[in-house]
């Protein structure tokens, strides 16, 4: 057993949050700080794309990440850094698809993304992608507590974390992706139609605990990950 699988069953056995966050930082050799340090062009990514297509959008924003990150360290295949770039993305889309939505939306959306604690999946059970399209739900709908029909926002981000708990093995990526595709679905019924790229993982050459073709967005063909 490698160090770094050493300190995989010791993150297993950890389940106070500083703890645990310490170890996984520790097994992709990052920091807080790196992560932190990166996030401002990330969002002005999303923020000045034109893409119209959240899944093109998605993946170019990991496209934009490979470019920009000066590290030797690979950037890391999960992290909290979704929870804000699931909600850009979807925001920006509709508004380059001519929907009412400003750069403040889409910034605000980035922001309450933000809040959620990287690991929420595994401590509090809420994922961050269940979370984000609550998000666009409430910001496309105008939703604040203080509405009775903050039960639809509910709602969906109820059923799209049933979708992501259907898989054992964590997976930001396969979450993201499964809340790409429930934001769509969701937005199409509101009126909101959003063009969808075949959804299709691009990102699970790079992921050691790849659940393989048991995840709906596994290749089918011979794919590999545009560097």
């Amino acid at each position: 057993m490698n160090n770094k699988q050493k300190m995989k069953e010791e993150a297993k056995k950890t389940y106070f949050w500083d703890d645990f966050h310490a170890i996984t930082n520790g097994i992709k050799g990052i920091s807080d700080e790196d992560l932190n340090n990166i996030a401002p062009a990330i969002k002005q990514y999303i923020l000045v794309s034109k893409e119209k297509d959240p899944v093109i959008m998605f993946n170019s924003v990991f496209d934009e990440i490979d470019r920009i990150w000066s590290l030797s360290t690979p950037f890391p295949i999960g992290g909290g850094f979704h929870h804000y770039i699931l909600p850009g993305v979807i925001l920006s889309c509709l508004r380059n698809n001519g929907y009412k939505m400003t750069d403040g939306d889409i910034e605000e959306g980035m922001k309450r993304g933000s809040m959620l604690a990287a690991h929420s999946c595994g401590f509090t059970g809420i994922s961050g992608a269940a979370h984000s399209v609550g998000i666009v739900a409430s910001i496309v709908n105008r939703i604040t507590p203080m509405h009775d029909e903050r039960g639809g926002i509910l709602a969906i981000a109820a059923d799209t974390l049933i979708e992501i708990s259907k898989f054992k093995k964590r997976c930001c990526k396969r979450s993201n992706l499964a809340g790409i595709e429930q934001a769509v679905k969701y937005l199409s019924l509101h009126n909101y139609a959003l063009p969808s790229d075949m959804i299709e993982c691009r990102f699970f050459s790079g992921n050691s605990e790849c659940s393989g073709e048991e995840c709906p967005y596994y290749p089918k063909g011979d794919f590999k990950r545009h560097a």
